[in-house]
């Protein structure tokens, strides 16, 4: 999460002399990333502050105004008190208001170039200057509306006078397990430490007598997802632009001012990392602030001006009688505060992060309050910001209070206390840190420290989630003491070897022979549609339904990796007419305990086009795999007729030694259809566990051959159902002098007889230590004829 703060904002808590550049440094070396730092200072010239007198219509144009202003001061370049006429556009101007004007003169650094105002004739009437937006006076990238400034701004004084502008904003990325340093007191805090300052924080001691008492009811029905909620009524608030040092802080951090009770809210946001909301107090229907679940049909209007539908796991803030917030996302527009408000309700709370992130997600809603509570928040955080929050309100806004505070939830958690013994940080970080700077480092970071050798450290609220060992304590004090100053020494000793794992070696082997036959590796999501699984034959029952899926087409996880082949094979279609593709991915299995899934690694690919070739190619690759892989003797089986994925009598099993492998083969016409798919498809699917498990690297060297060999070729009739292979095999068994069977083709033709098939092959035989005679091959011959006629019914053709 990146972070804008003002460099300035964080010195006030930290007591001592540093440079933005050091607290940068040492930010960065020890704690939080800083990731870069801007420099805050006017873009613009010749701007001053004036009072609008009156409003005209434009008489040529409808969305353009006439506002008159009021200089008011005879240290401009105007007389004291001139009236100045500008042509306006903005929707937000009212008579009254403070404005910044750029007169005839000054100087605004609009885009990437200066531009000066000049006296201008719009649509027939002369503007004397220009009302500027905060984007215009790079004070933010609002340019919605012209800037208001508070009432009580003098006018007629450059604005560079009465908006403090000079700062460095640092832009900070913090860590999504630190939500303590997502605010200025977290980082504050987080600096002291780097650089051994003292951390000078005092909370809020705002004035908590109620001169009367406002009712008002709080119910907490949801006390695991709402630990804790506080609230107060304050009476007599004036709601208007807040003053010009906190619009000048909310702008540094990216945030548009809205009006003093809004920009409180935000200002502490940023400040204590605490989200609050500000109600309407009679617009709360009986007074009452129920904290509980949404009930069936209940909907919200959102501050966004969207209407949103609730569902019963939703947790909401109601009244009396409907919701008027979503808990720890955002505010309802009709119980919110506007300029009418005099009675307000402040809301600090703390909310489950799961039911938080759940309901945004449900609901597409997300807000910098959502982004926090997320992470997980402290309910010991809530009081202090909602006293800052009335504090605030007291000064700014004449808020008094008219209630006690209502607190419902955590009071008194017991902290965690650690016992930690100093010999661990020299034996997990290799250096000597004395007792007393160990002591120093958790001190300066909130925790409580006591003993001597052995530690009790008492860990702080706000560090509660992620600090709960002593291996988090000595990362902390490693942190601090700085790695840069930990000692580099090479570890003492052997490393111990690791287990070999083949899986490793031959993923990254399978995947370079694949890619050198020209395939692509794609990757497709774990997570599939019931309806992808149903396309490929493979029911959704027998798959791991997804408790919380991201949509309807990531329901389950995938049982197989054909389903994403396919629809991947189909998605490309249009762009390629031949496709050669594979994944090498996990799929994951039930397990009868239902405990953890089973991830079973599997290779499948596709050979798309090139007709019924398609088939041939992928046996081609299949045979290719296992000759590099170096398994041996394997065999292949006609799959299942009965499978509805292959096409009958396209599609073979693979064994070794009754062990299957996989499979490969042409997917059925019906399959392809589903798909959108017209060409044909040959696919092989392995089991590349066991695939990794049977694979060699052993290499046998045979010298070349000293003496000639000698081949004949033979053309034998026999059923059209025996494979190549076993013939390969037999002949391979003769005699010892036959080195080597080569298929030549085959024929089918009515001559031959229904069933039959004519298959030629080539014989090759060498001794190592002589030249064999014709007499010698002939008789092998002979027997290889006669073992085909035995074995199968072969006849010579």
């Amino acid at each position: 999460m990146d972070l804008k703060i003002s460099y300035n904002w964080l010195r006030e808590y930290l007591k001592g002399k540093i440079t933005v550049e050091a607290l940068a440094r040492e930010l960065s070396l020890k704690s939080m990333s800083v990731e870069r730092i801007h420099e805050v200072k006017p873009i613009f010239s010749g701007v001053i502050t004036a009072r609008i007198l009156e409003i005209a219509k434009h008489p040529n144009a409808d969305k353009l105004r006439l506002p008159t202003v009021d200089t008011g001061n005879p240290s401009t370049s105007f007389r004291a008190g001139e009236k100045l006429q500008i042509v306006c556009g903005a929707p937000n101007i009212e008579v009254g208001q403070i404005v910044p004007l750029a007169h005839e003169g000054a100087v605004l650094g609009i885009g990437t170039e200066n531009f000066t105002i000049k006296k201008t004739n719009i649509r027939g009437v002369d503007s004397n200057g220009m009302l500027c937006s905060p984007k215009e006076l790079g004070l933010g990238d609002d340019h919605s509306g012209i800037m208001i400034l508070p009432p009580e701004t003098p006018i007629g004084k450059k604005l560079e006078e009465v908006i403090p502008l000079n700062d460095q904003v640092l832009e900070i990325e913090v860590t999504s397990n630190r939500p303590d340093a997502m605010s200025v007191l977290g980082l504050a805090r987080e600096g002291a430490a780097a650089l051994g300052l003292k951390f000078d924080f005092k909370p809020a001691k705002p004035d908590l007598k109620a001169a009367q008492n406002m009712p008002l009811s709080v119910k907490v029905l949801e006390p695991k997802l709402c630990p804790r909620y506080q609230a107060a009524v304050l009476t007599g608030v004036k709601v208007g632009p807040s003053p010009l040092w906190l619009q000048a802080r909310l702008l540094a951090s990216g945030l548009r001012p809205i009006n003093n009770l809004v920009d409180i809210t935000n200002y502490i946001l940023l400040e204590y990392g605490q989200p609050l909301h500000v109600f309407d107090y009679e617009k709360l229907a009986g007074q009452e602030i129920i904290v509980r679940k949404a009930k069936a049909g209940e909907n919200i209007m959102a501050l966004d001006g969207k209407i949103y539908d609730l569902k019963p796991e939703n947790m909401v803030i109601a009244d009396a009688k409907a919701p008027v917030a979503v808990a720890g996302v955002m505010g309802g527009e009709e119980s919110a505060a506007t300029e009418k408000t005099k009675i307000i309700v402040f809301e600090a709370a703390n909310f489950n992060p799961v039911s938080v992130r759940k309901t945004a997600r449900a609901l597409n809603l997300h807000s910098d309050a959502s982004g926090l509570y997320e992470k997980g928040l402290y309910p010991q955080n809530t009081e202090f910001a909602l006293l800052r929050a009335i504090e605030l309100t007291q000064e700014l806004a004449g808020g008094k209070m008219a209630s006690k505070i209502f607190d419902a939830g955590v009071k008194n958690d017991k902290p965690l206390k650690i016992k930690f013994d100093l010999a661990q940080v020299k034996r997990y970080l290799g250096a000597e840190i004395s007792l007393a700077k160990v002591k120093s480092i958790l001190q300066t970071l909130g925790f409580s420290v006591i003993g001597g050798k052995v530690l009790t450290v008492t860990v702080p609220w706000w560090r509660a989630h992620d600090v709960a060992a002593d291996y988090d304590l000595i990362e902390e004090i490693a942190r601090l003491y700085g790695y840069h100053n930990l000692p580099a020494v090479m570890p003492a000793g052997e490393i111990p070897a690791g287990q070999k794992d083949p899986g490793f070696f031959w993923e990254s082997a399978v995947k370079n022979y694949l890619a050198g036959l020209g395939f692509c590796e794609v990757y497709n999501y774990s997570m599939v549609s019931s309806g992808l699984l149903n396309k490929v034959g493979f029911d959704p029952k027998h798959a791991i339904k997804i408790a919380n899926p991201l949509n309807e087409e990531m329901e389950y996880m995938r049982t197989t990796l054909m389903a994403g082949i396919l629809k991947t094979a189909a998605d490309n279609l249009n762009n390629f007419s031949e496709q050669k593709i594979f994944e090498l991915s996990a799929v994951y299995l039930p397990t009868k305990d239902n405990d953890l899934p089973e991830e079973l690694p599997k290779l499948t690919g596709a050979l798309v086009g090139g007709g019924e070739e398609a088939f041939l190619a992928a046996k081609g690759t299949v045979e290719f795999l296992l000759k590099k892989m170096g398994i041996k003797n394997w065999e292949m089986k006609l799959t299942d007729q009965d499978c509805p994925l292959w096409q009958k009598g396209l599609a073979l099993d693979i064994f070794l030694n009754d062990k299957f492998l996989g499979q490969f083969g042409l997917i059925n016409d019906n399959i392809l259809e589903k798909f959108g798919i017209n060409k044909p498809v040959a696919v092989f699917d392995f089991d590349f566990k066991v695939l990794a498990s049977l694979g060699s690297t052993v290499k046998s060297f045979l010298p070349l051959p000293a003496f000639p060999g000698s081949s004949r070729d033979l053309a034998v009739v026999l059923d059209e159902k025996i494979s190549w292979q076993k013939i390969s095999r037999l002949m391979e068994k003769i005699n010892p002098l036959v080195v080597g069977v080569e298929y030549l083709s085959t024929f089918s033709g009515e001559s031959l007889g229904e069933g039959k098939k004519s298959l030629a092959l080539r014989l090759v035989f060498r001794a190592p230590n002589r030249t064999l005679k014709s007499e010698e091959v002939d008789g092998i011959v002979k027997t290889a004829v006669a073992s085909l006629e035995k074995e199968f019914g072969a006849k010579l053709r």
